[in-house]
């Protein structure tokens, strides 16, 4: 647990494990302490890398908008002072955003990636539902306790809502410590909202893995069978049974998936 300075403003991040180093970066509103269903697995294989996006948990607020690449800078900044001068790299949702900014603007620092439930942004991409839709901007903008119930089915598999609380119980739980405010909600939701990567896909030099959860309804699988086409060489992985939080409600699964993919990587 510590933290680096950025000007004015500090990130805070946590390093676990040895060995080579991989990066994880979270979503909309998440932070460090949501990766707990990958920590303990994937720090036995890679020295692994987590840290609050801006204005988020432990991590002090710059103020005023931001933009993908603006964030995929913060984390490239990271690396930095970390002294890490390549990486694997994991990015979720608006992580995987990040994650694709990343990879087209500093391609010799990223030896893996993998882009989790995430999109290309644009006028390509594969909108949710309208009612999916209203549900996370109600979410986003009102923050209220009946508008966070009322969006879990956006993030979760409904089998996972009726047959599994106690998966439910220990998200809300991680995400009670460190709420994140409406504003840096909306400012992260409008950044999301401007991120476009299509044209440039085919700039993605890394090995990619592409892993999505059968069940996102909040960004439909077909975003990452773009992804996968538009990126050279990229593999595409759909797992059963899982929604938005498929890294939540399948761990094992995706942790094996990671860790095969990044073996492979390594081996070369």
């Amino acid at each position: 647990m510590a933290e680096i300075v950025q000007g004015n403003r500090k990130i805070y991040y946590e390093s676990h494990g040895e060995s080579y180093p991989l990066v994880l970066i979270r979503g909309l509103g998440s932070n460090a302490d949501h990766w707990y269903a990958q920590v303990p697995d994937l720090s036995r294989h890679y020295r692994v890398i987590t840290f609050d996006n801006r204005g988020i948990a432990r991590s002090t607020d710059p103020r005023g908008p931001f933009t993908i690449p603006d964030m995929a800078e913060d984390t490239i900044r990271l690396m930095n002072a970390l002294e890490i001068a390549q990486a694997h790299v994991l990015g979720l949702s608006l992580g995987g955003m990040i994650a694709q900014e990343m990879a087209i603007r500093h391609p010799q620092r990223i030896k893996g990636l993998i882009l989790v439930v995430t999109l290309c942004g644009g006028q390509h991409q594969v909108v949710a539902q309208d009612a999916v839709r209203e549900k996370l901007q109600r979410m986003v903008v009102e923050g209220s306790v009946d508008a966070r119930i009322m969006a879990l089915d956006v993030f979760f598999a409904p089998r996972t809502i009726k047959e599994r609380p106690q998966v439910l119980q220990a998200y809300a739980e991680v995400s009670m410590k460190y709420p994140p405010g409406m504003e840096i909600l909306q400012r992260q939701w409008e950044a999301a909202s401007r991120h476009d990567t299509y044209d440039r896909l085919d700039r993605i030099k890394a090995p990619t893995l592409v892993l999505t959860g059968e069940e996102d309804v909040l960004i439909p699988p077909s975003n990452s069978e773009i992804l996968a086409e538009r990126i050279p060489g990229a593999e595409l992985l759909v797992i059963p049974g899982g929604g938005h939080q498929i890294m939540i409600e399948q761990p094992q699964a995706c942790n094996q998936a990671i860790v095969t993919f990044l073996q492979k990587v390594d081996s070369v």
